[in-house]
């Protein structure tokens, strides 16, 4: 179902290629236009830890994964008929990749970050259970801290990186749109993404960059997904948009409510 809501508007959204076809067409179907101009390259990466436990995921009472890459990276090394483990998952897109693979997930939290898995997880018994957590090392370590304070046993593997895209242009590109007034909102789904896009243009150009940040303070809505997001935009000092529910639909329903 269309709707001209998002008419005449030009949205930016900053994440993987590979990841914007579902926002692409939520802002399309309303009217808007999608910009895509990723600031974050997800690069799935085979580490040994990661083989070691997709080679003995018998030996962990769980594995959980935070995002979607996290899944495609363990699925891509582990290759048996089943998983004894339970699976915990953070987040819709997660569940649904989780789901191609013929795995349904014991948890999913109510609301999608480290902080609503943990809620999750203190009504369940994970005394000196072995937990596999397959994801990128740059993630924030209040998940597998806060699973350790529940006595876990926690065995984080590197199933993927993170990374500034290695063709910088079209981001120095959106700096110049951005300040010429071409944008008319910005959509943010990681805190990576905003820092990511912020480090590029200020290497390039310091007075550009902080002409970008004005622009983004004074005339181009923000647009965050979730607080984890919103708290990395606050470090530059921006106000975002943000939906009760962590899902880039609801990421679309709180701008179009909003403006």
């Amino acid at each position: 179902m269309t709707s001209n809501k998002l008419q005449d508007k030009r949205i930016v959204i900053t994440r993987p290629i590979n990841r914007s076809k579902v926002l692409a067409k939520l802002i399309e179907e309303n009217g808007g236009t999608a910009l895509i101009v990723p600031t974050l390259e997800l690069q799935l990466v085979k580490s040994p830890e990661l083989i070691e436990i997709a080679e003995n995921i018998d030996s962990y009472d769980w594995i959980i994964f935070t995002s979607p890459a996290g899944v495609k990276s363990f699925f891509n090394i582990y290759e048996a008929d089943d998983i004894s483990s339970k699976i915990a998952v953070i987040g819709v897109k997660t569940e649904e990749i989780l789901n191609k693979y013929g795995y349904k997930p014991d948890v999913v939290p109510e609301t999608f970050t480290a902080e609503g898995l943990l809620e999750s997880f203190e009504n369940i018994d994970i005394q000196n259970n072995n937990i596999a957590l397959p994801r990128t090392l740059s993630a924030r370590k209040v998940l597998p801290e806060g699973l350790e304070a529940l006595g876990a046993n926690v065995h984080v593997a590197e199933s993927y990186k993170s990374t500034i895209p290695k063709d910088t242009s079209s981001i120095l590109q959106l700096a110049d749109s951005i300040i010429d007034n071409d944008v008319d909102v910005i959509t943010f789904t990681s805190p990576l993404t905003v820092k990511n896009l912020l480090d590029v243009i200020k290497m390039d150009d310091e007075e550009k960059y902080e002409k970008v940040l004005n622009k983004l303070r004074d005339d181009i809505i923000v647009l965050s997904i979730g607080p984890i997001t919103g708290n990395m935009l606050k470090e530059y000092d921006l106000d975002a948009i943000q939906p009760d529910r962590y899902t880039v639909k609801d990421m679309i329903n709180a701008l179009i409510e909003n403006i």
